[in-house]
């Protein structure tokens, strides 16, 4: 017998437990649980039984999420106008350092022409000095040969 008793009891709690709460929202802003429908004039949620774990959000919690999410997204708007202006900087530093090369290369080519038309000794050992010297120049700007 106790042990049909003990069985009814344990079918009977969580029907009990499966109430229905309800969330009233008054028209100044006060929150109020009761197991009965809220009064006309208060904003009702209705909290079913097994969804207590959740949380309900506010309005005051959803504009602070928000406000967070805006914030992320201008960081990474900030940080990606930062990564293109790098990457311009970059680019221009290239673009420069091409123009310095080519004005090397183009002043090595002379020099060498130069040298094949020498005609003293001296002329040549100044242009051959020369020559070593802008070489050194294109080497320390790491041109391409």
């Amino acid at each position: 017998m106790s042990r049909v008793l003990v069985l009814l009891c344990g079918l009977l709690l969580p029907a009990g437990l499966a109430a229905a709460v309800f969330k009233c929202i008054g028209p100044q802003g006060q929150h109020s649980y009761q197991d009965h429908p809220c009064p006309a004039d208060h904003v009702a949620h209705t909290l079913h039984g097994g969804s207590f774990s959740l949380v309900t959000r506010e309005p005051y919690q959803l504009r602070a999420l928000q406000d967070s999410r805006q914030q992320t997204a201008r960081q990474a708007g900030t940080l990606q106008q930062e990564q293109a202006k790098a990457q311009q900087l970059r680019q221009r530093q290239l673009v420069q350092q091409r123009k310095h090369c080519s004005r090397l290369h183009n002043r090595h080519h002379t020099l060498q022409r130069q040298l094949s038309r020498s005609r003293s000794a001296l002329q040549t050992q100044r242009l051959q000095s020369r020559l070593a010297s802008l070489s050194k120049d294109l080497h320390d700007a790491a041109c391409p040969s």
